[in-house]
């Protein structure tokens, strides 16, 4: 069963019971209440509600052809968002709360309701900004997620299952998280505080009523919370507005590396002395990490002096940043530190000029398997792909097979090539990931 649910919001109540957590300040006073901070806080958080218009298999991706409705699906979804910028109407949610969003409407705590437009988004990082004509609006200020620590107490502040402007507390469990089964980049915070379907795109804060995380997703076998939950650090949020907003959208950079965490048992395997930073595997030809010097196995410890613990933040880190900056690597190699500088490039002129852009960066082979209920499994199978790659920007990722491009079957990878060749601006393909079939849309 899939374990990870987006948090857009299906109207039904689940009754649950969560532990009370009793926050304190630095200095271990315990805080009476929350009430005076979230009063300053709770009127910038907004309901978003998305009309969404879904292409016509939508209703059931299973079906043949034949069966399935003509007409686009119309849904409606239900997300949060919170107000970052009150002179301009600027509000911060989540890609996945406005794909493919047709009317949006959004609520605010004093019940004014008004229609909003979408300025940008990046689906990469989740990231989406709508702008409503609204006067007297307050804005969250933003904190600093580098800052945080385990154990930390925090808020959050949504709309779960449609319920506006609810409340829940909990810790800050875990940072710099990653998840395999959700899509782009990720380096998330890991908290308790319970969060629901319906709270993507709301705020989670620290005890000064301060910005921290955008929340995002939960990992839960059914569709509510059982004390995981994940929300994009305040930092990247600040990030990725900055980018949408002056340029339109991120430009992303690339360091021409390969990387993984370093778990204890292959610090063992390669008597490595440490587990803290992450392991290049790969140095790309003719990249910016082979012009800089850095070499296979050489473990990445820090970038401009912020430390890097797993390869989710190093692909986060990088990708923020846009070509032709200069960074300053901090590495371990063969036990010793090295400091070197290396110049952040463009993945688009880094693409060999006969690779189809659709498919860079990606390894592929022949795929069919025989089903348990007699039928066959025919595609092509992604075997490798690296970070920067129009698939893994678009969702794909280890293990999927591609059964459909532009509608038409995929039978083999000559066969992909041709389709993609043809393609313009962007290729709807078809993915089986496990026993689940997903539509991605790659874009390069």
């Amino acid at each position: 069963m899939k374990l990870f649910r987006r948090l857009l919001s299906v109207l039904f109540i689940i009754p649950a019971l969560s532990l009370a957590h009793v926050p304190v300040t630095s200095n271990g006073q315990v805080i009476a209440s929350l009430a005076p901070m979230l009063a300053k806080v709770t009127p910038t958080v907004v309901n978003v509600a998305v009309e969404k218009v879904l292409p016509p298999s939508a209703l059931n991706p299973f079906a043949p052809k034949s069966l399935q409705s003509k007409a686009p699906v119309k849904a409606l979804a239900v997300g949060s968002g919170v107000i970052f910028d009150a002179k301009h109407g600027l509000i911060v949610t989540n890609a996945h709360v406005v794909q493919n969003q047709k009317l949006m409407i959004v609520t605010l705590k004093d019940g004014r309701h008004y229609r909003a437009k979408l300025v940008g988004k990046d689906n990469g990082f989740d990231i989406a900004i709508i702008r409503i004509d609204a006067k007297n609006l307050q804005a969250l200020p933003f904190g600093d997620s580098d800052q945080l620590k385990v154990g930390n107490f925090v808020a959050a502040i949504g709309s779960p299952f449609g319920l506006t402007q609810t409340v829940t507390s909990g810790v800050i469990s875990a940072l710099n998280r990653s998840r395999p089964q959700l899509e782009g980049y990720q380096s998330f915070i890991q908290t308790d505080a319970p969060i629901n379907p319906g709270n993507s795109g709301g705020a989670l804060v620290n005890m000064q009523g301060q910005l921290i995380g955008i929340n995002t997703a939960i990992i839960t076998p059914i569709d509510a919370n059982i004390g995981i939950g994940f929300s994009i650090p305040s930092d990247m949020v600040h990030s990725v507005i900055e980018q949408l907003l002056k340029y339109g959208k991120v430009k992303r950079g690339m360091l021409g590396v390969i990387a993984q965490d370093i778990t204890p048992e292959l610090a063992d395997a390669m008597n490595l002395k440490t587990t803290k930073g992450t392991l290049i595997s790969t140095v790309m030809a003719g990249s910016p990490a082979k012009t800089a010097g850095l070499l296979s196995q050489d473990i990445i410890n820090k970038i401009n002096g912020k430390p890097i613990r797993s390869a989710a933040q190093l692909r986060n880190t990088l990708g923020l940043m846009r070509p032709g900056t200069e960074i300053h690597l901090s590495i371990i190699r063969h036990h010793d530190t090295k400091e070197m500088t290396a110049t952040i490039g463009d993945p688009k002129k880094f693409k060999p000029p006969h690779v189809n852009a659709f498919l860079a960066g990606m390894r592929l082979q022949k795929f069919s398997q025989l089903e348990g209920d007699g039928s066959r499994l025919n595609g092509v199978l992604v075997t490798d792909l690296t970070d920067t790659s129009t698939g893994a920007l678009s969702g794909l990722t280890f293990g999927d097979v591609i059964t459909q491009a532009d509608g038409k079957p995929v039978t083999s990878v000559d066969t992909l090539v041709h389709l993609a060749s043809k393609a313009k601006n962007e290729l709807l393909i078809k993915v089986y990931r496990g026993t689940n079939a997903v539509f991605l849309v790659l874009q390069p």
